[in-house]
């Protein structure tokens, strides 16, 4: 006999697996984005709520998404930082944890090297390995 919550979860498996599916595209990211979105407001001032384990499962495969984006730039550091501020939508300004924006802009511009530190700040806002900003 079977368990009567696997059995429960197996009914309804059609409904819920594509919302916590890896994305194949940039488009499939955004939609993942937005029902994240969604779904923290739903949960907002409630966090025992049967969605959180929802709103975790979503944002695990949007973490392998934009992990696997990452992984695939082969290129510097500060393509990777410009990547993964598009796909923040973040601005210079919302780097503050590197400094100015004048500072970001000359990282950006290659004017200015990643320090230890900016890289360092950079993976726990981003919450990537450090190698991901290494200049190879």
């Amino acid at each position: 006999m079977m368990n009567p919550l696997l059995e429960n979860a197996m009914q309804h498996w059609n409904m819920v697996a594509p919302a916590i599916e890896c994305p194949k595209n940039e488009e499939d990211y955004l939609l993942l984005i937005d029902n994240i979105r969604d779904a923290i407001k739903l949960v907002e001032n409630r966090p025992n709520s049967h969605l959180t384990g929802l709103i975790d499962a979503m944002a695990v495969a949007a973490q392998q998404y934009e992990k696997s984006k990452i992984d695939s730039l082969n290129a510097e550091g500060v393509s990777a930082l410009k990547y993964l501020m598009k796909l923040h939508d973040i601005k210079q300004s919302d780097l503050r944890e590197v400094g100015s924006q004048g500072v970001v802009s000359e990282i950006l511009n290659g004017k200015r090297s990643l320090t230890l530190r900016h890289v360092r700040a950079l993976s726990k806002k981003f919450n990537v390995s450090p190698s991901v900003f290494i200049e190879r």
